[in-house]
């Protein structure tokens, strides 16, 4: 039987105390106790509970990427008591999320899940009914109207620029203009290139009303990565699109090369046909291979398996010549390691200068 609408941890009693609901899109979640509309974006095992728990706490949306099931509860809870008593939202990458994944997220009160690759009419239901409000993170005007049409509460809208698993194919410039103007009522938020204050300024221009940003996290102390990732992140000049990265999941990611692609890609990103077809071949193990952090410790760049995972804390340093390297496009933008909490106020003085433009 199913349980009846759950209100997240601490909602009524931050209800009581807060300012008043500021009007339009925002509302809601500054119901729920966000100070500020700038998201960290949900990356599986980098975003644990020290960065996701350090965003809340900052006023922010601080998102705990899918984690395996083996640890999921307990990684919710850690990123709650960091979170400070302020909303915490959970990423749910669709081709990796389980039945039971969602279970607990509910069981936990959390107050705020993304939705990424892919769409589920049925899930979006089931997380409302329980109180959860529920992003849809899309990269095309087409895949904006299917998640309106099925009630979705906010979209998270994804240029081409962007880090990690790219799903759009337009600059956001472009793409976000033509969605934004189809979702009326509800918050819009603008993810890819969003680095600094001037970013937030101009994607609120766009017609955003917040801002999502995965690789700025990345370079902050709280980020669960490997520090040679991290020097790597902060070298960088260019990125590359390609599906190297997919075993089990052969779609387009953007990544800093490294002497896998040097090994495997073309100019292009693009590699072997034969190397997509065996990445495509073992889609099936996406729900039944558990999430394990080391994961990507037995990849060798001569050896053309590799998998989706980032490069974690635990790993030898070499790990970053055969791993996923994400990043966005501008990387070059940023070259400094930062709190993340420094992040969102940064991000939110980006948000303070739109509001204060003239008209």
């Amino acid at each position: 039987m199913s349980q009846p609408p759950q209100s997240p941890a601490g909602a009524t009693q931050r209800a009581s105390t807060a300012a008043p609901e500021p009007p339009g899109p925002l509302a809601r979640l500054a119901a729920l106790g966000v100070r500020h509309p700038i998201m960290q974006a949900g990356m599986s095992s980098a975003s644990g509970p020290r960065l996701a728990g350090a965003v809340s706490a900052a006023g922010g949306i601080g998102t705990l990427g899918l984690h395996d099931l083996s640890v999921w509860e307990r990684v919710i809870q850690d990123a709650k008591t960091l979170a400070d008593g302020r909303p915490l939202a959970v990423n749910l990458l669709l081709p990796y999320t389980r039945s039971r994944h969602v279970d607990i997220v509910i069981r936990q009160g959390v107050a705020i899940a993304t939705l990424f690759w892919g769409d589920d009419v049925r899930l979006i239901r089931r997380l409302q009914a329980h109180g959860v409000f529920v992003f849809q993170q899309v990269g095309s005007v087409a895949e904006a109207h299917r998640v309106l049409e099925a009630g979705i509460d906010g979209l998270i809208v994804q240029g081409s620029e962007a880090g990690g698993h790219v799903r759009a194919r337009q600059p956001l410039a472009a793409l976000l203009p033509e969605i934004a103007s189809r979702a009326a009522g509800i918050p819009v938020f603008a993810a890819g290139g969003i680095y600094r204050r001037q970013d937030v300024t101009q994607a609120l221009r766009l017609g955003a009303d917040g801002v999502c940003t995965g690789t700025r996290f990345l370079l902050t102390p709280e980020a669960d990565i490997h520090d040679a990732y991290r020097d790597r992140l902060l070298a960088a000049d260019r990125t590359l699109l390609t599906t190297l990265f997919g075993f089990g999941w052969p779609d387009l990611h953007r990544v800093i090369p490294n002497t896998a692609t040097a090994r495997w890609c073309g100019a292009d990103g693009r590699v072997p046909a034969w190397l997509n077809a065996m990445n495509a071949a073992f889609a099936f193990t996406r729900k039944c291979v558990p999430m394990a952090p080391g994961i990507a410790g037995w990849q060798a760049p001569g050896r053309p398996v590799f998998s989706p995972a980032f490069p974690g804390p635990g790993l030898r340093a070499a790990c970053v010549e055969a791993t996923a390297l994400y990043a966005g496009e501008h990387i070059a933008r940023i070259r400094d390691v930062i709190p993340a909490a420094a992040v969102v106020a940064d991000l939110a003085r980006g948000v303070t200068d739109h509001h204060a433009l003239p008209g």
